[in-house]
């Protein structure tokens, strides 16, 4: 028997209200080469500064672009795990909002993960 869509919006609910942080956007983890010819990284391929970590997002219909500490990258990248797995619990959630409101046998399903 299948759960009822008021039971799973409720967990869903709780889901959503245990997330801490969120953010979107792109994480980039980068070494470089700075170009002085007697630095170790002119020498040795493996031995490139870095790494650094770059974060690009959209911010009122403008690209922003930032470098970030590696504490920063790690807050970053488990804020955007959480907006992704928000952004599935929010389309489940709407769906059986749908469902409860329409009646189930007048929507079209999405397959969900989580």
């Amino acid at each position: 028997m299948a759960r009822k869509p008021s039971s799973r919006i409720a967990s869903i609910q709780r889901q959503v209200a245990r997330v801490d942080l969120i953010c979107s956007g792109t994480l980039l983890k980068r070494t470089k080469v700075c170009g002085k010819p007697n630095c170790r990284c002119a020498r040795d391929p493996d031995a490139e500064h870095g790494p650094y970590y770059e974060w690009k997002r959209r911010e009122n219909n403008c690209l922003r672009h930032r470098i970030v500490s590696a504490e920063e990258a790690e807050r970053i990248r488990k804020a955007q795990d959480d907006y992704q797995r928000v952004l599935t619990l929010l389309a489940e959630w709407e769906d059986l909002s749908l469902a409860v409101i329409l009646g189930p046998e007048r929507l079209t399903h999405r397959k969900h993960e989580g």
